[in-house]
């Protein structure tokens, strides 16, 4: 009983906030999209524990932690791993050119990186705009399997997922992300 009197007078944590959105949110089907959710698989991902998000203290620690849960996602068995960080002396700019760069070291080998940065004066995007607020104010990076990744959004777009989202955010998303196929298959054949 005081844990739980405790509990409500205490903030989220980063994680606590990240699991609500993913809950509230991402899981929940959207009638912006025709009704698919904003992250088809995150709700099958959550129940089976294949999520892991890491809280990082200090800006300075940020990109070491990336590469480092980057470097061992697979041993991990994850299929998301969410790196986050609430100390802001990575402006936007930069951290989406460090995420830029290591993607070209690690989707090589077979990882993806995404960044996210609530100071990022990128598009808005429609069907993001009832987001939910949060108590804090961090970013974050993405870490998943790259082929798995691009397997499901295969997926996705032969079901018509992708037909109600903004052209330029699908640009900005998922044909960037397609271009770093060559780098990910040229990984594949120096590793045969």
């Amino acid at each position: 009983m005081k844990t739980t009197y405790r509990k409500l007078w205490m903030p989220k944590t980063i994680t606590e906030e990240i699991l609500e959105w993913s809950e509230n949110f991402l899981e929940i089907p959207s009638k912006k999209l025709g009704g698919w959710s904003v992250c088809p698989y995150a709700k099958a991902a959550r129940l089976k524990n294949e999520v892991k998000i890491v809280e990082v203290e200090h800006s300075k620690d940020f990109l070491y932690t990336v590469t480092s849960e980057a470097r061992t996602i697979k041993e991990q068995n994850k299929k998301l791993v969410v790196v986050a960080c609430d100390d802001f002396n990575i402006e936007a700019e930069e951290l989406g050119c460090y995420i830029d760069a290591l993607n070209y070291a690690y989707v090589y080998n077979d990882v993806y990186l995404m960044p996210f940065h609530p100071h990022d004066d990128g598009e808005e995007v429609e069907f993001l705009e009832d987001n939910l607020e949060t108590e804090n104010e961090f970013y974050m990076v993405l870490i998943q399997p790259y082929n798995e990744l691009e397997k499901a959004s295969e997926s996705l777009q032969k079901k018509g997922y992708y037909k109600n989202w903004d052209k330029e955010y699908y640009q900005d998303t998922v044909v960037k992300r397609k271009s770093y196929r060559r780098i990910y298959h040229d990984g594949k054949k120096e590793k045969s």
